[in-house]
This record gives C-alpha cells, sequence and structure tokens, in this order.
C-alpha cells in the first residue's frame, strides 16, 4: 500500500489552526500501517495532517531508529514517502527540533550544535545525510534554510 504522503503548499495565516485529524473509517485485518494482517484488532483509519520543515524532514529520514534506507532507495520516491511514514509515527516529537537543527548544520556543513546530537551508534557521515537531504528536497520541494514563498 503506498503511503498516504502528499506534497501541497499552503500558506497558512498567522493565528489560525491547521486541520485537526479526521476519522476516515474502520478499517479490519491491517496494521497500522494499512498492511494486511489476518486476525489484527479492529482499528480506524485516521488522516493526521503535519507539517515539516526540511531539517525535520532530514532528521526524521536519517535518525528514526529503525529506518535503513539503503543509498540506491535515495533515488526512489516511493521508498523516501514510506519512509517518512514510518518515521512520523514514530517519532519524539518533543527532541525533532533539535534532531533538526543538528542535521541541518551537519548537511551545510555548519558548526554542529550539541542538543540534537545523535546517541551512540546513530551518527552518519556528511555525505550520507547530503544524499538524502537531496532527496528530501526533490520529494518534498522544500530545500535547507528556504524561506516561505506567497
Amino acid at each position: 500500500m503506498m503511503p498516504g504522503i502528499t506534497l501541497e503548499k499552503t500558506t497558512v495565516p498567522a493565528g489560525a489552526r491547521v486541520g485537526l485529524p479526521a476519522v476516515v473509517g474502520p478499517v479490519g485485518d491491517v496494521d497500522v500501517f494499512g498492511e494486511v494482517e489476518q486476525g489484527a484488532p479492529a482499528r480506524v483509519q485516521v488522516q493526521i495532517r503535519a507539517c515539516f520543515t526540511f531539517g525535520e524532514l532530514l532528521a526524521l529520514l536519517v535518525y528514526t531508529p529503525g529506518l535503513n534506507l539503503y543509498w540506491e532507495e535515495l533515488g526512489d520516491d516511493d521508498a523516501i514517502r514510506s519512509g517518512l511514514q514510518f518515521a512520523a509515527l514514530t517519532a519524539d516529537i518533543t527532541e525533532l527540533h533539535y534532531r533538526a537543527a543538528y542535521a541541518t548544520a551537519l548537511v551545510l556543513g555548519a558548526e554542529l550544535p550539541e542538543r540534537g546530537r545523535p546517541g551512540p551508534g546513530m551518527s552518519v557521515d556528511r555525505a550520507y545525510a547530503v544524499a538524502v537531504g537531496q532527496a528530501v528536497t526533490r520529494v518534498f520541494g522544500v530545500a535547507a534554510g528556504q524561506a516561505v514563498s506567497a
């Protein structure tokens, strides 16, 4: 099943609320990602809107435990979207801001902040982070340091 991730560029007016989760309907015999799983408990499909920066997308794809995008997968838009779906559902949103700043600094070759530094066994080399950043820009249309244009 193709992950339900779409690219939609919108500008939200100051003070406005972005959409709340929408219940699509009950589903049966599927896992949390919508893949067939016979005998699974009853679930309800929920659409959740999430708005991520370049750095947050980069951090999600590079530092999520259990998500391992191989070099050859970085050219596959579906693999990137599928990876993001897994990462977004398993993310520690509290720590994401710091990981995003760290990942962006790594890609830009800037001084790396102490906060957000990956734990033991989670570091990646800069070349890989740059390649993931290029995939983020290609798939989602956002780049490091990009300002919102009206």
